[in-house]
């Protein structure tokens, strides 16, 4: 029997990525309440995190040395 893939919307994997930033609890923890994968939501942690990181003041002084900054 195939799983049917499930679809989640931006807002709720924000809120479950911030749901692991913000209360120190781990992926697996978190995974476990709300039913999904780590893989699943370790992505969306990192890409919440990068986010952050991105529009963190400061963060074009940083870039500007940086040998990636500008290839994307």
């Amino acid at each position: 029997m195939q799983e049917r893939q499930r679809r989640f919307t931006e807002e709720y994997k924000r809120q479950a990525a911030e749901l692991v930033v913000s209360s120190g609890r781990s992926i697996t923890s978190v995974g476990k309440e709300l039913g999904l994968r780590d893989s699943v939501l370790r992505r969306w942690v990192e890409k919440l995190r990068r986010t952050r990181l991105l529009r963190s003041p400061g963060c074009a002084r940083r870039m500007s040395g940086c040998a990636w900054s500008g290839t994307f």
